[in-house]
């Protein structure tokens, strides 16, 4: 079960305060002996205030997706930019419990510490399953771009840029990872242009919108 309190909207100013505080204990570096495997993508679709949650499991060893899960439910909150966490997080962390795999790492598609509180979806999913997790988000939301890195106003290194083909993907840490491991991980998944757990993903959330099998 979930921590409710981690995704509690109130408002603005509460929500803002509550990602400073769980930046807090956000861990950006590998668990010991850290050798993934099993990859899952996660990715929502939307019609109307209805959303379609996917999570798609990747077998890096063997490059294929070995078991996907979806779930549909109403939109919990509206979307704010910045704090798409208390949107899509709880429908993230309950697909991904119906997994009967155990993914090693969790790709977002979203922000992790490249955010303007450290802490974007990748961290609020990361922390409320308490597993390592990885932020793969398609456009920069917070600091600048310098030869690959993303740094905030301070110079710190909070992501990467990562290019495939004509696509640009921004990685940056979202619990339990490094850097460094984040960044290889999301390069070594990438297949025909995309990170094929993503890419599963997603196109799992679009089947379940269309009313398709699972």
């Amino acid at each position: 079960m979930i921590s409710e309190a981690f995704f509690q909207f109130v408002d603005i100013d509460h929500a803002a305060s509550l990602q400073r505080d769980l930046s807090t204990r956000v861990k950006r570096i590998d668990d010991p002996d850290f050798e993934p495997r099993f990859l899952c993508g996660m990715d929502v679709a939307y019609d109307g205030v209805t959303a379609f949650a996917a999570a798609a499991v990747w077998d890096a060893a063997n490059t294929k997706v070995v078991e996907t899960a979806t779930m549909v439910n109403s939109v919990p909150t509206r979307y704010v930019p910045g704090f798409l966490g208390f949107r899509e997080g709880p429908l993230l962390v309950r697909v991904a419990e119906k997994l009967r795999v155990r993914p090693d790492v969790f790709l977002i598609d979203g922000q992790g510490v490249a955010h303007p509180r450290k802490f974007g979806l990748a961290c609020h999913v990361g922390l409320a399953l308490d597993k390592p997790t990885i932020g793969v988000a398609k456009s920069r939301l917070y600091g600048r771009s310098d030869q690959g890195k993303i740094l905030d106003p301070g110079g710190e290194l909070i992501g990467r840029i990562l290019t495939a083909g004509n696509r640009k993907f921004y990685v940056s840490v979202g619990h339990r990872i490094s850097l460094e491991t984040a960044s290889g991980l999301v390069e070594k998944s990438i297949v025909n242009g995309h990170p094929s757990p993503l890419r599963q993903a997603h196109l799992e959330s679009i089947r379940a919108k269309q009313g398709g099998p699972n």
